[in-house]
């Protein structure tokens, strides 16, 4: 009887990619909210019609302006979406890893990483001889598998609990490449380095064709992209869920 519970960990996880939408949002607000303002502003009584004018034409100007065009002048709230939706995107792969562990008829008995693993007596012992309701959390603490790069991803769900990662070449080098953009973004202040270059080659998943010392970009397309391949990921993973 499996000890995990019942989580939809793909409706959770597009929770979280909708509330990082909102920072994409923010340009239209500001600028529906400027519109409204100036709006009460043109009717206010008594006001002189060249600032009446004045604040037409303003009024005008913020209408005229597509949502498209102000969102050229957010690229660094994309790349910081990138960083939160990979954050999202590890926590939801390591929470299921851990309740899919905690269920033994999951668990790779040839697993390579659990039979190299080892724990004290003591460990045992406080734990009451038993980890049948913590195996999963043993693993994390002991293993400390990592979550943030595919490589890393297909290896760990194939060896400790038998699951094939197959998405499809395009698909699965959407996810590399922004996986590995969060390395450069947190850690190299966006400006790409030898072991982006290097793990990206490795899946031919280079799709901006990125050279050493080049700063990365992204945009509302990329934003796209993030959500469909990432959510595809989710889903596949926990697809037996």
């Amino acid at each position: 009887m499996s000890n995990s519970p019942r989580v939809d960990y793909s409706s959770d996880f597009e929770k979280d990619l909708k509330n990082i939408d909102k920072l994409e949002q923010t340009a239209h607000k500001i600028k529906e909210i400027a519109i409204q303002a100036l709006e009460k502003a043109i009717w206010v009584p008594g006001l002189p019609t060249t600032v009446k004018m004045t604040l037409e034409n303003n009024r005008d100007v913020l209408k005229n302006i597509h949502d498209e065009s102000i969102k050229e002048n957010f690229r660094v709230i994309y790349l910081q979406m990138c960083v939160l939706a990979v954050s999202s995107l590890e926590a939801t792969l390591k929470k299921y890893f851990e309740n899919a562990l905690n269920d033994f008829n999951k668990v790779n008995p040839e697993s390579k990483g659990l039979k190299g693993a080892t724990i004290t007596l003591v460990e045992l012992a406080k734990k009451g001889l038993s980890y049948r309701s913590g195996f999963g959390t043993l693993v994390l603490e002991k293993i400390k598998p990592n979550f943030q790069d595919l490589k890393s991803i297909k290896s760990n769900f194939k060896d400790y609990l038998s699951k094939d990662i197959n998405l499809g070449s395009e698909i699965e080098k959407k996810i590399c490449f922004y996986l590995e953009l969060r390395h450069v973004l947190v850690h190299k202040g966006g400006v790409v380095d030898k072991k982006f270059v290097d793990a990206t080659d490795s899946f031919g998943a280079n799709i901006k064709n990125y050279g050493k010392d080049d700063r990365v970009e992204i945009d509302s397309s990329d934003w796209t992209d993030i959500k469909q391949c990432f959510s595809q990921l989710v889903k596949d993973i926990t697809r037996y869920e």
